[in-house]
């Protein structure tokens, strides 16, 4: 009988620590991931990525017709479509962290994102 008492307890302690560890991490605040994008090294946008609800575009509008389409997602951000002939800043793909920025340099814009943990990359665009 006493056994019985006592796998009950460990069990009780099991779930409810399993419970209180899942709560918790459900509930942590996650880090802000904020996107910066620059056009000529002047800040054009401000994201916190991670408030993002819906995916949405942006269109950066350059000189001589230059067009660049940049997507919006929850936590992450890529060029979806650039006028410019290589289309590298496209190849590239989505970012979600500070480790590589996208760049396009033929229309002069830069996309970096850091988080309160970590700092972007600075890099000029000329």
């Amino acid at each position: 009988m006493k056994q019985k008492w006592i796998l009950i307890g460990i069990t009780a302690v099991l779930v409810l620590g399993g419970v209180g560890g899942s709560w918790y991490v459900l509930h942590q605040k996650q880090p802000e991931k904020i996107a910066q994008i620059y056009q000529n090294d002047k800040l054009l946008y401000e994201i916190d990525l991670t408030k993002v609800k819906e995916l949405y575009t942006i269109t950066i509008d350059g000189d001589n017709g230059a067009e660049n389409q940049v997507l919006v997602e929850n936590g992450q951000i890529s060029m979806q479509s650039a006028s410019c002939p290589d289309h590298l800043c496209v190849k590239q793909g989505t970012i979600s962290d500070g480790i590589l920025p996208i760049i396009c340099l033929p229309n002069h814009i830069r996309i970096s994102v850091a988080s309160e943990e970590e700092s972007s990359y600075d890099v000029q665009v000329y």
